[in-house]
């Protein structure tokens, strides 16, 4: 059974068909890039398949369950052993650091006190070499800053998948190689990674099945 599964996806916004018809399977334990130009549909369909898009045609499927029509329970479930770094960090602009980690904790973890909740955010923290204060809020942060709030917010629950969509964007030399190396953990841990990356040191690094998307299409 594949851990993914995508039947003839497709997607279409207001003005243009994105993904026009993707057909393709990811095995648990798995490395997978999706590349290709700019434009050509990478990022939507690593959205599509994290169920972050609803796709408008077709079916993707988590564990031979459909994301769209699984139930309340089982999408928890999803949420929580899946994980997606954005590529514009997409953190919440309204809330602190710390409540931007608080959150996903409460929403995903509701048998952690406070207490607790603060103790596992501060351990990611200091493994993303994030060491400014905590009531900060991310304007007040460079990307780079923000980058790795968002790759501590995405591992914070400890999830099986991961999916990074330009996950080094806007590091330096050193923190990227923290991210890269807890990733190298994750995958040698046995799970799962999705990304689109344009680094070809991160490429270089993380190989493994390549999708390559062309015009919202899947090429052979």
């Amino acid at each position: 059974m594949a851990l993914f599964r995508l039947e003839d996806v497709k997607f279409r916004s207001q003005t243009q068909e994105i993904i026009k018809g993707i057909s393709l399977e990811i095995e648990k334990g798995s490395v997978n890039i999706f590349s290709g130009m700019a434009g050509s549909g990478k990022s939507t369909l690593l959205k599509l398949t994290a169920g972050i898009l609803v796709p408008s045609g077709g079916k993707v499927f988590y564990k031979d369950m459909d994301i769209q029509t699984m139930s309340n329970a089982k999408n928890r479930q999803f949420r929580r052993e899946c994980s997606f770094v954005f590529q514009d960090s997409a953190l919440w602009a309204n809330q602190n650091i710390q409540q931007n980690l608080d959150l996903v904790l409460q929403t995903q973890r509701p048998e952690l006190d406070a207490k607790a909740r603060l103790e596992r955010i501060k351990e990611m923290c200091e493994i993303v070499h994030y060491e400014l204060a905590l009531t900060l809020r991310p304007v007040d942060l460079s990307m780079g800053e923000q980058k790795k709030i968002a790759f501590a917010r995405a591992m914070i629950n400890d999830p099986e998948t991961l999916f990074l969509d330009e996950c080094t964007e806007s590091l330096d030399r050193k923190t990227s190689t923290v991210i890269m190396n807890l990733i190298r953990k994750f995958i040698d841990d046995g799970n799962t990674v999705i990304y689109v990356s344009h680094n070809t040191t991160f490429v270089t690094e993380f190989t493994g099945n390549v999708f390559a998307i062309a015009e919202g299409l899947l090429l052979d």
